[in-house]
């Protein structure tokens, strides 16, 4: 095995059983998050890995190419836009990314999102390459498991999920059970933050003081809830919980990538 800096390790994992395991790795551009479930507990765990390990395997080949049983690739995208599925035409997908200002080092990739949307985004080329190694059919964007695992919740019209993650956030909110709104936004500071809520927020078309936020991501911070929490009255955490995890780790802050696990059955086979 190579030598990874495991964020967390469980007592009992041992990659010789890795037929038993489920390989969830979520990519951007720059770096990647590295995570093995037996079903949904969480065996290991190993975030900020270097791209050039996904490119290249050296130091985490064993863990990369050992026999899972399933394997999940999410993938982040820095331009999107979403279809009505019955808007959606696979011949029409070059027309679609003309939207997203597709730069040559750029590779477009679509796919159904959810029960209503298709998602057309772009991400680098070299990430598509590297991804290949793993088939290309197991790879998604990296929010669909997010997205679905909270639609799934029969959430209310009034509140704004908001996932934070280094550098962009993403926020989403509902109508009648569909996808109203979601975008992401980059980000520096908290003052960053609540003003892509607000944004958002105006488009509910709900009073201030009715909106709540849920949050989560894995760079919620208490400095950036309690800065929410000065311009809407209900600020709190996703408590949604997709996996088993160890004490110090909370659903939370893994709930986009451990929602990725609702992604194996219908993207890997």
């Amino acid at each position: 095995m190579g030598e990874i800096n495991y964020t967390y390790q469980h007592e009992d994992f041992n990659l010789s059983l890795a037929y038993y395991y489920t390989l969830v790795l979520q990519v951007s551009s720059t770096d990647f998050t590295y995570a093995i479930f037996y079903d949904d507990k969480l065996m290991a765990l190993a975030s900020n890995c270097p791209i050039e390990e996904l490119a290249n395997p050296t130091g985490m080949a064993d863990e990369l190419f050992a026999h899972f049983r399933d394997i999940v690739v999410g993938v982040d995208s820095d331009g999107f836009t979403l279809v009505p599925i019955e808007l959606f035409n696979a011949d029409r997908v070059t027309d679609y990314a003309r939207f997203l200002d597709v730069k040559q080092d750029e590779k477009v990739l679509a796919q159904q999102l959810d029960a209503d949307n298709f998602i057309i985004y772009k991400t680098p080329a070299a990430i598509v390459a590297a991804m290949e190694k793993f088939d290309l059919t197991r790879c998604v964007y990296s929010s669909k498991g997010w997205l679905n695992a909270i639609a799934n919740t029969n959430p209310a019209d009034n509140t704004i999920f908001v996932n934070i993650e280094h550098k962009f956030a993403e926020l989403l909110c509902f109508k009648n059970g569909k996808i109203r709104l979601y975008n992401t936004f980059e980000y520096k500071t908290a003052e960053d933050l609540a003003y892509a809520a607000a944004v958002v927020f105006r488009e509910t078309g709900a009073l201030q003081n009715e909106v709540k936020l849920s949050l989560s991501g894995s760079a919620l911070n208490d400095d950036y809830r309690e800065r929410l929490a000065e311009f809407f009255p209900t600020v709190g955490v996703n408590e949604l919980q997709i996996a088993q995890l160890p004490a110090g780790l909370t659903s939370g802050q893994l709930l986009k990538l451990s929602a990725l696990l609702l992604c194996v059955s219908s993207e890997a086979s």
